[in-house]
């Protein structure tokens, strides 16, 4: 009997051993599941330097991918040139001093979508951290949670005079119109709306310090940076991204303009007009949305009713984009987005 107990109780001692194994590898797991969903460092020098590193798990993938290596979504410096030059290549964003003076506080991280169909609820929150006015910059998660109570607000509210023509859900992405009311629920106003890449209208406005939302398609927009036999689906989805900088051409065209942009899934870059304007081309065309909104901080909207006036009237500028829903999309590489 004594040995039998002996037995029983190694037994039972071996078995709790692998309880706590198996939770603790559950544990892991789970843990590294939520760290690759934080904010993705801004591309391109926080990318994988070769293949073998692997690469950022995009937020719609199951599992992390192995040995495939992120692409540079920044032009190539000129051959020759050192690293010391290739730092001082990086274009100038001269929108910059005048979105300060605007009163933008915009952080140096892009902020990324946690899920699916997170972009528009990810460049909202970019903005709520730009336009805040707490004497302490807001934290990415903090912004998220006013986006989020603001959408709570609009969706629910009897006297914002906003449910009637627009349901603002950020779960499933957004459409234009509820851009453009969550915008306004902020103190922001759309100043202007395309349903194209007016580069005239947007470079003007950069400069002037203001900030843009583009609706784009996803994998039209990546794949003008990638090599022939690199590119992804011609076709992606809509995908809502933050336009925060201009660089002049060497022409005074502004076709020859280049565009930071704040991407959700890739960081911030600088992409072409031409380029920008062919995604917008390819969303209208297979999506039937797309386009630019220019926005401002309005300094006069700042009580709860002066913001719900303000979304109402931004849905004004809302129209030429379309109703199309910015979201929901799985990126082959990285092209796709959401």
């Amino acid at each position: 009997m004594p040995v039998a107990l002996n037995i029983g109780s190694k037994l039972d001692s071996v078995m709790s051993r692998i309880r706590q194994a198996a939770e603790q590898a559950r544990a892991e797991m789970a843990a590294a599941a939520q760290s690759v969903k934080e904010p993705l460092p801004d591309a391109p020098d926080a990318k994988p330097p070769n293949a073998a590193v692997g690469r950022y798990l995009d937020s719609f993938e199951e599992e992390r991918a192995k040995k495939m290596g992120l692409p540079s979504l920044a032009a190539p410096p000129p051959p020759g040139t050192d690293p010391a030059a290739q730092a001082s290549a990086v274009p100038a964003n001269e929108a910059t001093q005048a979105q300060k003076e605007q009163g933008w506080n915009a952080p140096q991280t892009t902020v990324a979508q946690t899920s699916k169909k997170g972009c528009a609820e990810a460049t909202l929150t970019y903005l709520e951290q730009s336009s805040a006015e707490e004497a302490v910059p807001l934290t990415q998660q903090e912004a998220r949670e006013k986006v989020r109570n603001k959408a709570d607000t609009l969706a629910t509210s009897e006297t914002a005079g906003v449910k009637d023509r627009v349901q603002v859900n950020l779960d499933d992405g957004a459409t234009p119109d509820e851009m453009g009311a969550m915008l306004g629920s902020m103190g922001i106003k759309v100043t202007n709306g395309f349903d194209e890449c007016d580069t005239d209208a947007l470079s003007g406005a950069l400069k002037n310090g203001q900030m843009a939302l583009a609706l784009v398609d996803s994998s039209t927009l990546l794949n003008t940076t990638l090599a022939e036999g690199e590119k992804g689906p011609e076709n992606g989805e809509l995908h809502w991204l933050t336009i925060d900088g201009v660089n002049p051409g060497k022409t005074k065209s502004t076709d020859d303009d280049l565009y930071r942009v704040r991407d959700p899934v890739n960081g911030a870059y600088w992409v072409k007009a031409s380029d920008l304007k062919k995604s917008i081309a390819q969303a209208q065309e297979k999506h039937d949305s797309g386009g630019v909104m220019t926005v401002k901080k309005d300094g006069s909207a700042k009580t709860t009713e002066q913001r719900e006036a303000l979304a109402r009237t931004n849905l004004e500028h809302t129209e030429p984009l379309g109703k199309g829903n910015g979201g929901a999309s799985r990126r082959l590489s990285v092209s796709e987005s959401s």
